[in-house]
């Protein structure tokens, strides 16, 4: 068998399109961070109303939400919103809004856990003093629970970066995609997919090495608070 002779040069001449595929797979792994934020909070303050169907309906919602594959979630959201409800997003939107509804059932799960990790008695002690349920969230619980959310926070995006690669499927013109045509034209996948695989291995090891330093810091601050 012949030596594989690896081409630099394909890398070279498609590096600008590489590129601005890559600024649109940080883009869109961005905005569905966003939104799994909101829906994350959204649902996490339901799982604590005092209305049980609240309870049921959000605890329900975010089981769904973690079980669904993100690839059947896309095409349902860009596909079938548009077959039967006549919905149309486009390819980014939908791809934004895939990733916001699997990161956004996972952040639900984690705001839960940095909410209820606080100790009930700071909430009561606030109730005492005055404070009214929102007040109470908003200025005794949450900063707390920050220092216990962001860590897990930052390890959520770095899946939601990973799962960003998959949006190709619908169009979206990210590295992935550049690297698919690029390598139909040159018959040179191993090179296209290499250089994305090794880029996406420096963002998530960057982006882990930052959530584990920013542990670290949290932590430290904890004890010697």
């Amino acid at each position: 068998m012949d030596k594989y002779d690896f081409s630099w040069r394909i890398i070279q001449e498609n590096l600008p399109e590489l590129i601005n595929g890559l600024i649109i797979t940080l883009q869109i792994s961005v905005a569905g961070m966003a939104f799994a934020l909101l829906f994350g909070l959204f649902f996490a303050t339901l799982r604590f109303s005092q209305y049980r169907i609240l309870n049921i309906v959000s605890n329900s919602i975010v089981q769904v939400g973690r079980s669904l594959p993100l690839f059947v979630l896309l095409f349902w959201i860009y596909y079938g919103l548009s077959l039967k409800f006549k919905i149309n997003f486009t390819d980014f939107q939908a791809g934004a809004l895939a990733l916001g509804i699997t990161g956004g059932a996972y952040m639900a799960e984690v705001f839960r856990g940095g909410i209820t990790a606080i100790d009930k008695g700071q909430s009561d002690a606030a109730f005492a003093i005055g404070l009214n349920r929102m007040q109470t969230s908003r200025l005794i619980v949450l900063p707390q629970a920050i220092r216990i959310i962001l860590p897990q926070t930052v390890n959520i995006y770095v899946g939601l970066l990973k799962g960003a690669t998959i949006v190709s499927v619908i169009g979206v013109a990210d590295m992935i995609y550049v690297a698919q045509y690029v390598s139909l034209e040159t018959f040179r996948p191993f090179e296209l997919y290499s250089f994305a695989g090794v880029v996406f291995i420096a963002l998530t090891l960057s982006v882990a090495s930052f959530a584990w330093l920013l542990e670290r810091q949290l932590s430290g601050k904890s004890r010697r608070g």
